[in-house]
């Protein structure tokens, strides 16, 4: 089945592994070299990523279905569509998924999932995460693995939170940190695994579960794999009084 496949791969790769080439950190940062890097990796990125499956995504993917509002439901960096299938089945025939990447490689992939699986419900749209504005009702948000690529992590979040006050929808963000407490040979051993993704240890400085904590109201956090996997489910902050048009964090 589709949805046995792991669906945050990407998450796990910006997360844990990285090469020791520092320097490439500057260019992964680039939109136009995640993009290149994304293309060349999407005709094979499922089988690549699929060391991963036993790491505890599937539970934390139907936790995260279980507690969003799947109605109109947006998957941010949805890759090679791992993720719509569910979200699709979960909305049903009524409902509405929109998968945004920016790599057009990994839409090509996900389209042809979603082609494969007659998913008419699913819109594919490439586009950058830091200027996506969500569709008008939209009640959920679904990033997994995707913020993790994203230095205006932060930002962005602000801006989904803000956005999410309208249609007083939820967010979902899952991915994978690096564990308290994990012995060095497991953090090496993550490391040479996701070594073909090409980020840095830098990334373990992006934490986007700390930012959905400080821009909305947490509902659940939960982990898998020893605390390597997480996922946090939050919805937006209520306005003071009065307030009644949330800001835009983003220009």
């Amino acid at each position: 089945m589709e949805h046995r496949k792991i669906w945050f791969m990407a998450t796990v790769a910006a997360s844990i592994g990285y090469t020791t080439h520092r320097a490439s950190l500057g260019n992964l940062r680039d939109a136009q070299a995640v993009r290149s890097l994304y293309d060349r990796l999407a005709p094979a990125y499922d089988v690549t990523a699929s060391i991963f499956r036993p790491l505890g995504a599937r539970r934390l993917q139907k936790r995260a279905v279980d507690l969003l509002d799947l109605r109109t439901v947006v998957d941010l960096g949805c890759g090679t569509g791992v993720n719509l299938s569910v979200l699709a089945n979960a909305v049903g025939e009524h409902g509405h998924v929109v998968g945004i990447d920016l790599s057009s490689g990994m839409l090509d992939q996900a389209r042809r999932r979603t082609d494969r699986h007659h998913l008419s419900q699913v819109t594919l749209i490439q586009g950058d995460i830091r200027s996506v504005r969500l569709p008008a009702g939209t009640a959920a948000v679904l990033a997994t693995g995707s913020l993790e690529m994203v230095p205006e992590y932060d930002a962005v979040i602000r801006d989904l939170a803000a956005q999410l006050t309208l249609s007083h929808g939820r967010l979902a963000v899952g991915g994978v940190r690096r564990p308290p407490g994990w012995p060095a040979w497991a953090v090496a051993l993550g490391r040479s695994a996701t070594a073909v993704f090409r980020v840095t240890r830098a990334y373990e400085d992006i934490q986007p579960w700390r930012s959905v904590r400080k821009h909305m109201d947490e509902i659940s956090f939960e982990t898998a794999a020893g605390g390597a996997l997480y996922l946090i489910v939050a919805r937006p902050t209520p306005a003071p009084s009065g307030d009644t048009e949330p800001a835009s964090a983003l220009p």
